[in-house]
């Protein structure tokens, strides 16, 4: 079982120039490598349904639509988080996460790296 994520986000669409951010998350079949990152043009994997649902309107107010879609891609990080772990603990391996651009707006491509609380090194 892999985990997947969709993101988007709607920029300007709530009074007092807030945008929405919103996340669906399912699981699906193992991929063929798991230690390799999908590519861009890597077609998606068959639905099993939503594991989780995620919708909010971001907190910070932002200046495009570009802004807009990187908040609610860190807003859906943040919550793939803990079921990514959850996943890895049951020895369900996890591919590294890179995040594919939808539109040519998006240009950023971060990875995303889940660390439990107890793992993190104090400073």
């Amino acid at each position: 079982m892999t985990l997947h994520a969709k993101s988007d986000a709607s920029y300007l669409s709530k009074t007092k120039s807030r945008s929405r951010a919103a996340g669906f998350f399912y699981l699906s079949t193992k991929p063929k490598n798991p230690a390799k990152a999908p590519a861009p043009n890597d077609h998606s994997p068959p639905l099993n349904g939503a594991v989780s649902i995620f919708s909010s309107v971001l907190r910070e107010i932002v200046s495009s639509t570009t802004e807009a879609e990187l908040a609610a891609l860190f807003d859906n990080g943040k919550e793939a988080c803990p079921m990514r772990i959850a996943l890895q603990e049951m020895d369900h391996l996890q591919p590294p996460t890179p995040s594919s651009p939808t539109t040519k707006q998006q240009a950023v491509s971060p990875t995303m790296t889940c660390v439990r609380n107890d793992q993190r090194q104090s400073t």
